[in-house]
């Protein structure tokens, strides 16, 4: 599974190329479709009826999980470091490109044998 093909973190870094491709695999990807309405959506008193008043409709979230070493971890935190990220992904079968910021980062350490950590990260990234 290879849902990510690249990401771009806007980094010019002359000793790694960009866009990236993440050396690990995710062993969670769940994207999901939602729609931003406005805070006046809601239902009329007099009838009952939903009033919608849609701002943007179908904004992408991508939620990831990986599993890794202590370096490999580090580079994919290291990759989704920014406020804003151009992220190139599949979505039922189409390449799409959005422009995504990270969320909040969880990083379990799960074990430490011989100094040598394995981690769970686990974030989303969201369409600005």
């Amino acid at each position: 599974m290879r849902p990510i093909i690249s990401i771009d973190n806007g980094n010019t870094d002359s000793d790694i190329r960009y866009p990236i491709i993440p050396n690990t695999e995710p062993i969670k990807c769940v994207i999901t479709r939602s729609d931003l309405y406005s805070d006046a959506t809601g239902r009329s008193a007099e009838t009952g009826k939903l009033m919608q008043y849609p701002v943007r409709m179908g904004l992408y979230a991508i939620e990831l999980e990986y599993l890794g070493s202590d370096s490999e971890i580090a580079d994919i935190e290291r990759l989704i470091n920014g406020a804003q990220l151009t992220v190139n992904f599949i979505h039922n079968g189409v390449q799409v490109e959005a422009v995504m910021y990270p969320s909040d980062r969880v990083n379990e350490t799960e074990i430490i044998l011989n100094n040598e950590g394995r981690h769970r990260l686990s974030f989303s990234l969201i369409e600005i």
